[in-house]
């Protein structure tokens, strides 16, 4: 059975089941097209080898899924149409996908569309259940406090853009078996295998939804574990099995950023400039001139407004106002010049390669760079509801009748 294509497992559906949970089944045509359907989209090539190492992952994948829908069920959570398109639309705006384009790839991979639905479905169902346990968790203020505490003392150590898959240790019995299976995930993205892919289909956090995509991490944020084990790792590399008490963590570093003393803030400038061409021949008095002219404007114009009607007259393509623009994005001599003004000031004539110019301030905004205070107890959140949810697959998998046929 585990060699099965996925043609040859609808043509023999008649012969047999994978597993049984709770009385439900979980056929054998139902693992075949999940397996081809997390192939296909993590860059796996399934060769019998990798079929034969995937098959248990994949199987204990569905029967988690069978006892939440369960769960769901039984608690009078329902999937609604409405909720699948907005799930297939979150899925395709992640992928960097048009709509429709998510269902013209399954397509074009003979994957039917329903094997990503019966995907989809227990993961909505689920988030229905969590949902229903927040209220059961309080994050006080004194932890929010901590974890910003941590972060601004170490707010001049280096920042790390990080993804995870996260594998966790629901039994200690299970520990070599977890751990396995975080090498064969190893060993698929080293084969090329899609960390999106593979996180979207077997990491346990609520990162996968987004590919394990954590986004970038302050000093101070990440289990220390992980820190330490990020910190020695290169952009682009993946690490080996991470163990932490929960379970197993396989990172990857997709950036790193240096630490500044001054990184809780980030500036950004509203400018405008006025430019005059000088040719490199140009004499002595047209150069005067023509720098006398930005003398004129910086001595007349009091607003931003004062400076654009002066661009009007001048006529020339490189004068006008930019906003948004941050201060390392600036020329050494420009940004210089302007690291000193207030707004509604003007810089002196700055002379640059083919030409002259005077910028004034229109404005400038000085935000925060750290987390604020909703984003850290939506995390720590979002962490305990995950050590909510996977007690509370224990305890349904402990309680069902489960009964493996494969």
């Amino acid at each position: 059975m585990l060699t099965f294509s996925a043609g040859q497992a609808r043509a023999q559906s008649t012969i047999g089941l994978a597993a049984v949970v709770n009385d439900q089944p979980i056929s054998v045509v139902d693992l075949i097209d999940r397996l081809k359907l997390v192939a296909t989209t993590s860059n796996i090539q399934l060769t019998d080898d990798r079929r034969r190492e995937m098959i248990p992952q994949i199987l204990q994948q569905l029967i988690d899924e069978t006892l939440q829908m369960q769960e769901a069920k039984r608690l009078g959570f329902t999937v609604s149409d409405d909720d699948m398109k907005r799930a297939i639309a979150a899925v395709e705006q992640n992928s960097g996908m048009p709509p429709g384009g998510l269902e013209r790839y399954l397509q074009a991979n003979n994957i039917p569309l329903e094997t990503l639905k019966d995907q989809l479905r227990p993961q909505i169902a689920w988030q229905k259940v969590l949902r229903s346990m927040r209220r059961d968790i309080e994050i006080s203020e004194s932890e929010i406090d901590d974890v910003l505490e941590r972060i601004k003392r170490n707010q001049d150590k280096p920042r790390s853009n990080v993804q995870e898959i996260f594998l966790p240790i629901d039994n200690p019995q299970e520990e070599n078996k977890v751990l396995d299976n975080a090498q064969k995930i190893i060993g698929a993205l080293r084969n090329g295998a899609s960390f999106e892919g593979l996180a979207r289909q077997f990491s346990a956090n609520a990162s996968a939804a987004n590919g394990g995509n954590l986004g970038w991490m302050s000093a101070g944020e990440m289990d220390s574990t992980l820190e330490d084990a990020i910190n020695k790792m290169q952009p682009g590399q993946i690490s080996q099995p991470i163990r932490t008490v929960r379970g197993y963590y396989i990172l990857k570093l997709l950036d790193r950023a240096k630490g500044d003393t001054d990184a809780d803030r980030d500036i950004k400038l509203d400018l405008y400039q006025l430019y005059v061409p000088i040719s490199q021949n140009a004499s002595s008095d047209e150069i005067r001139t023509k720098v006398g002219i930005l003398q004129n404007a910086r001595e007349t114009a009091k607003s931003c407004e004062d400076m654009a009607k002066i661009a009007v007259d001048l006529g020339s393509d490189l004068s006008g106002r930019t906003k948004g623009i941050s201060p390392q994005e600036l020329s050494g001599t420009v940004a210089t010049a302007v690291s000193q003004l207030k707004d509604g000031e003007t810089s002196n004539v700055i002379r640059v390669d083919g030409g002259a110019l005077v910028v004034m301030l229109c404005g400038k905004t000085v935000k925060s760079t750290l987390p604020d205070r909703d984003t850290i107890h939506n995390r720590l959140l979002m962490e305990r509801l995950e050590i909510a949810a996977r007690r509370k697959l224990r305890e349904l998998r402990r309680e069902a009748f489960i009964d493996i046929r494969i």
